[in-house]
């Protein structure tokens, strides 16, 4: 019988979203000690943003993280469309 693999803690996928001068973003998706969570930290700012959202899996914790970043892109420039997101492995 094989040994499962479980991930290791940071690892996860990573994505930026740069919008003009007033938005660039990294978003996570991560492996954490309690599960899956989504992130995203605002470049500008140098802070990440206070909402984290816990996630079922890898693949739930990038669909949020990418809601999360439609929002404050939305909120901050309406009028800008939301570019297409290339996720990489992390860790």
């Amino acid at each position: 019988m094989a040994t499962p693999a479980f991930p290791r803690l940071g690892q996860g996928f990573r994505a930026e979203v740069t919008i003009g001068d007033n938005i660039h973003l990294v978003l996570m998706a991560t492996h954490t000690g309690v599960g899956p969570a989504a992130g995203v930290f605002d470049v500008k700012r140098q802070k990440w943003f206070k909402e984290r959202d816990w996630a079922e899996d890898i693949e739930d914790a990038k669909q949020k993280a990418e809601a999360l970043a439609r929002k404050h892109c939305y909120a901050v420039n309406p009028k800008e469309s939301f570019p297409q997101l290339r996720w990489t492995e992390t860790g």
